[in-house]
């Protein structure tokens, strides 16, 4: 543990990284120090306190990993998530945007539960306990638009869903990142077909697609769609 050598991700600010390209590992600074939240190792260097960031947990930490054109990190941002669960992801994203904030939606009470505690300590999450489809239903909770809005939701139309909540809160330059989990939407179908019809939903709305970013070696039938509004 002593030989990690912790270093500033080239791209994405406030990540961190150890190893060579072939064998990268991602890191974040805990913002709550000594807790785990999904049992991720905690390494101290030269001070700081880090959590590893597994890409077989987090799909967020798969697509930086797969090195994406778009830069969609910085320090004070205003995010929407949605399907937060018990917090591996999110908690991540508040240890990198710590002076921004974070608004978590999860549908189940159970993992809205287990998302309150395990980020009782983190200021800059708002959990809200909503069902994604209905952006409406926790627009009392949100009271800005917001810069990114990232979506890992297991629906049936997940693009749709997507775009309830981008027309609804996303800024004019805003960034959409949307999680497809073709299996999620038609169990029987080719996964490449679902992308197709996801992606074609998207445009049809209006959203350029930036970039499309296939994740499969860490999470099986799931691609990451970078969009924005057609300016």
């Amino acid at each position: 543990m002593s030989k990690t050598e912790i270093r500033n991700h080239p791209k994405f600010y406030n990540v961190f990284i150890s190893g060579s390209q072939e064998r990268l590992k991602l890191y974040t600074k805990n913002l709550d120090l000594g807790k785990r939240i999904y049992g991720e190792r905690l390494f101290t260097y030269k001070g700081t306190e880090f959590r590893e960031w597994d890409p077989f947990r987090s799909k967020l930490a798969a697509l930086i990993l797969e090195n994406p054109i778009t830069n969609f990190l910085s320090e004070n941002i205003k995010c929407l998530y949605l399907g937060a669960s018990s917090g591996t992801t999110i908690s991540h994203l508040s240890d990198v945007i710590n002076t921004g904030i974070i608004y978590g939606v999860e549908f189940a009470e159970r993992s809205m539960r287990q998302l309150i505690q395990n980020i009782s300590n983190r200021k800059n999450i708002i959990p809200i306990l909503g069902d994604a489809r209905f952006p409406d239903n926790y627009a009392k909770y949100i009271f800005t638009h917001v810069d990114l809005i990232y979506q890992d939701v297991a629906q049936p139309q997940q693009a749709e869903i997507a775009l309830k909540n981008c027309n609804y809160y996303l800024k004019d330059d805003g960034i959409l990142i949307l999680v497809i989990k073709s299996q999620s939407i038609d169990s029987i179908q080719k996964s490449e077909i679902t992308y197709a019809q996801e992606k074609r939903v998207l445009e049809k709305a209006g959203y350029k697609i930036l970039e499309s970013i296939n994740i499969h070696k860490h999470a099986s039938n799931h691609i990451i769609l970078l969009a924005k509004k057609n300016q």
